[in-house]
């Protein structure tokens, strides 16, 4: 890791990765352990978020908060299950199928998501839908990172970044309209 840092050439930029390494290391590691159970590979991940934030560092105003925690957990859960699944030789989609998914289905869901102020509530209906589908809503709404971001981040194609988030849209669509049905029969 320290050959990486030194091959950064902006002093501050390698000062705040170096911090963010220290502080979050790790966390990181337990994370990327549990998952890949190797204890090399688990290390390997770890340096590859840090490789991966190099890009993105101006997306983190300040080191030790919770926001960046969820950020960097978030990176590295996806990394590692990249990992385990191209191990097992695990594959979510063909090619075909991403082209048969139409690309305009979520734009009502992303003006809804973009349009709710609380973040709580927000928090609330993500703990409601699968872990990767909340994940990348966090990071496509909350952090407001591009389609292409979120594919360098992930190390996943453009078409698979946008299938998750249509996805991920519906499947929120869903939790939303369940609790507008509870809320009405209370009512």
């Amino acid at each position: 890791m320290l050959a990486f840092l030194m091959v950064v050439e902006d002093e501050i930029k390698r000062c705040k990765l170096g911090e963010i390494y220290i502080h979050y290391y790790k966390e990181l590691f337990i994370t990327a352990y549990s998952i890949l159970k190797d204890y090399q590979e688990a290390e390997d991940m770890v340096q590859n978020v840090v490789i991966k934030l190099s890009n993105n560092l101006d997306k983190i105003s300040e080191i030790k908060c919770k926001k960046t925690r969820s950020y960097l957990v978030i990176i590295i859960r996806n990394l590692c299950y990249d990992a385990y699944n191209h191990k097992k030789g695990i594959i979510y989609l063909s090619e075909n199928e991403i082209e048969k998914i139409p690309v305009n289905m979520g734009i009502g869901m992303e003006e809804y998501i973009l349009g709710i102020e609380k973040s709580e509530k927000i928090a609330k209906l993500l703990s409601e839908i699968h872990q990767p589908y909340a994940d990348i809503l966090t990071l496509r709404f909350f952090y407001q990172l591009s389609i292409n971001e979120i594919s360098e981040l992930l190390d996943i194609t453009c078409d698979n970044v946008s299938v998750r988030i249509h996805r991920a849209l519906n499947t929120l669509e869903n939790v939303i309209r369940k609790e507008g049905e509870t809320v009405e029969q209370r009512v």
